[in-house]
């Protein structure tokens, strides 16, 4: 049998405190209250004296308790801090995360979130026998510029995976233009940063825990919120987030933009394809020229970088042997142009092979797929 959770309540709140007390009690005896206080400092002092595994603080101001966060964790690193309040803010949700806490726990708190949290934090069962660790493959769809339907490749082929079972990550890596959450009509808690902001504490359940799952059954995590959290983001962080994100998914779909440098560029050397999406234009197709010398001279051949060409009109003036020899790089699909149905999915948020699996669009994208399996 695992060891006691030592817990301690820090409410102001008599009748919240009590309640919890109550809920943990039906835990048995795999937990124990180590002491309860209604006052932060006298709270402190039963830390000092206990050194409680998990303290459950209830926090009603984000200033506040973002403060008390801190100043239990620098006093006491190994302890987790559950936040509980009677707010349903995403501001303070983000806010107490941010400072350090595991957990949010919206009161009154039901029996079963209180046990999910915790079981995250990897105390309270007895550990499973541990699976088979997933080497997934990354595929990151790319175009440096908007407008050449990226994110609409990105979304559709995450939920093409997704429709034949597999675990499927989408990350939106567009940090200062994306558009995932948009085009599959989430608003999520937590983004990126949420998780580049807590790395030192990252492991699968934590990320688990911030990902969005989407109705197609794709993981989403989407682009920070405030332009000010995009700069903070760090290659090295989003190295860690995707060697963890292989590790639980069998496919991360990853929709990215700019420049090839910086998090760009940890994310392709990260990638076993980059798929390079753009159309049959003059101007998109000289900037393609340059983009794709760019990633042959950082090392990512040709084998790695597959062609896409989005909007493909077959009668258009420029044809794919055209492109292929302006670009002197094979085209791996072409993907039809249907305005229609492209338009209705994203004002729905759903994806178009799930809306219109019959659409020219959807084929394509699972022809994609299947293409991309036989790279192996």
């Amino acid at each position: 049998m695992p060891p006691n959770i030592s817990i301690a309540i820090i409410n102001r709140n008599d009748a919240s405190r009590n309640s919890i007390e109550a809920l943990l009690k039906q835990l048995g005896e795999l937990v124990k209250v180590v002491g309860t206080s209604a006052d932060f400092i006298e709270g402190m002092r039963i830390l000092q004296l206990t050194s409680p595994m998990v303290v459950m603080l209830e926090i009603y101001d984000p200033a506040t308790g973002v403060e008390e966060i801190k100043h239990i964790l620098s006093r006491f690193p190994r302890t987790s801090v559950f936040v509980t309040s009677a707010q349903k803010s995403s501001d303070l949700i983000l806010s107490a995360m941010r400072a350090g806490a595991v957990e949010y726990l919206l009161e009154p708190i039901e029996l079963a979130d209180l046990a999910e949290a915790l079981q995250k934090v990897g105390r309270l069962w007895v550990a499973k026998p541990a699976e088979p660790a997933q080497h997934g493959k990354v595929i990151s769809v790319y175009n440096p510029i908007g407008g050449m339907g990226t994110t609409t490749v990105a979304v559709n082929l995450a939920a093409a995976i997704a429709a034949g079972g597999a675990k499927v990550a989408l990350v939106d890596l567009n940090l200062f233009s994306g558009d995932v959450a948009s085009f599959l009509d989430v608003n999520p808690t937590y983004t990126l940063s949420s998780v580049t902001s807590n790395i030192s504490r990252l492991d699968s359940n934590f990320l688990m825990s911030v990902m969005t799952k989407h109705a197609s059954g794709v993981y989403v995590l989407t682009e920070p919120l405030e332009v000010d959290e995009t700069m903070d983001i760090t290659p090295e962080q989003v190295l860690r987030v995707l060697a963890l994100l292989k590790g639980v998914f069998s496919h991360v779909i990853i929709d990215t933009g700019g420049s090839i440098a910086g998090c760009n560029q940890t994310t392709f050397e990260s990638s076993d394809y980059i798929l390079f999406n753009t159309v049959l234009s003059l101007p998109a197709l000289k900037n393609a020229k340059r983009y794709l010398a760019a990633l042959a001279k950082k090392g990512l051949r040709k084998e790695r970088v597959k062609l896409v060409i989005n909007r493909y009109l077959p009668r258009a003036d420029i044809q794919v042997q055209d492109a292929e020899k302006v670009l002197d790089h094979k085209v791996f699909l072409t993907i039809p142009n249907e305005y229609k149905d492209v338009i209705d999915s994203i004002n729905k948020g759903m994806p178009v092979v799930e809306i219109s699996p019959r659409s020219p669009v959807s084929k394509a994208i699972e022809r994609l797929y299947d293409l991309i399996k036989t790279c192996g």
